[in-house]
């Protein structure tokens, strides 16, 4: 009977695809959950977070953004680095702040903007100052983007197809912004001017599969499609479909843990500054009679200030090509592991 046997104190299972050459491959997954301490000291975490088995959204998937993305896919080529959490003022009056995140040699930072809105002036249309704020919520529907309000009978719909459910988005038949909201979220180097604007959307949040740049690489689904290939997946698909995390927060190749971490913007007190765990993490597959040892990736670092949390995910496979009754079990182990607290 297929199992997996996992030796490790994290959550682990097994999945079964069909690769981009239509190849069926079984994949084994693990995923680690931390507690993290306001100093930055790093615990492995009593209750260990489950994998994520389909898209989970803030709401409704066709009004809201993606909360967590599937962790049961096809192995990705980087790894993606995500923050989910709320962003602190940290003292009162505050107008406008920053959020910036830096994990090893990527980083990224938002800008955060109280309430605004357009208002029309005898210098022609402005927005309004921001409105003062303690708490705002990193999520996509605070970044640029949404649906015209105004078009004409029979038009293509007109959206921000990096983030339809964004706010700022002006149609290019609308001319009344009169208390039109702009975004609390945008990216410093590219901040709105004017109602025309389109700046791409700025977040750390993942991103949900029907919106751009992810779209793009999902491949054509035509009557060819249907005839010829399906149910596997088109030839014009890219893997790179399966990266979830924002422009700036992919990296350039896999990250190996040990790498710091710094988090401005989402606690009250002070930064949280840190060190990726560095896991020793194995995997064997049965097959055969043959034992084939696997070296897993680290796909996703998850960090959630929140909640006080860091997740990393590792993924590795082999091919069974049909012959999936021939693995008869997948080990996981975790032979060593490092929590390096943050030098002073």
């Amino acid at each position: 009977m297929l199992q997996i046997v996992n030796l490790t104190p994290f959550s682990a299972s097994l999945s079964v695809f069909s690769d981009i050459d239509g190849v069926e491959c079984a994949y084994a997954v693990v995923k680690a959950t931390f507690a993290l301490s306001p100093r930055g000291e790093l615990v492995v975490a009593e209750a260990q977070m489950p994998l994520v088995a389909v898209d989970a959204y803030w709401g409704e998937p066709d009004k809201t953004s993606l909360r967590a993305a599937s962790e049961f896919s096809l192995p990705k080529l980087s790894t993606d680095v995500l923050l989910v959490g709320t962003a602190f003022a940290g003292r009162q009056n505050i107008r406008v702040s920053e959020v910036s995140l830096r994990v090893g040699p990527l980083s990224k930072t938002v800008r955060v903007f109280g309430d605004r809105q357009w208002d029309k002036t005898s210098l022609g249309w402005e927005f309004s100052p921001p409105e003062f704020w303690e708490r705002m919520p990193l999520r996509w529907e605070l970044a640029f983007g949404g649906r015209a309000t105004k078009q004409e009978e029979g038009a293509a719909p007109e959206f921000e197809p990096y983030n339809p459910v964004g706010r700022g988005f002006i149609g290019n038949k609308e001319n009344d912004f009169e208390g039109r909201l702009l975004p609390n979220l945008e990216d410093p180097t590219c901040l709105i001017r004017k109602p025309s604007d389109r700046p791409s959307p700025a977040g750390f949040a993942p991103i949900s599969p029907a919106w751009l740049p992810r779209r793009h690489y999902a491949g054509t689904y035509d009557d060819a499609w249907q005839k010829n290939r399906a149910p596997h997946l088109p030839r014009d698909f890219d893997v790179k479909f399966f990266q979830t995390a924002p422009q700036g927060l992919i990296a350039a190749g896999f990250l190996q843990g040990g790498e710091s971490v710094e988090v401005k913007g989402c606690a009250v007190e002070a930064p949280l500054r840190f060190m990726l765990p560095v896991c020793s993490v194995g995997m064997e597959f049965d097959f055969d009679g043959k034992k084939i040892p696997n070296v897993p990736n680290l796909e996703m670092v998850l960090i959630e200030p929140d909640e006080m949390r860091v997740q990393l995910l590792w993924r590795a496979g082999i091919k069974v090509d049909k012959h999936l009754l021939k693995l008869r079990e997948v080990t996981v182990t975790c032979s060593e592991f490092s929590l390096k607290q943050r030098e002073s």
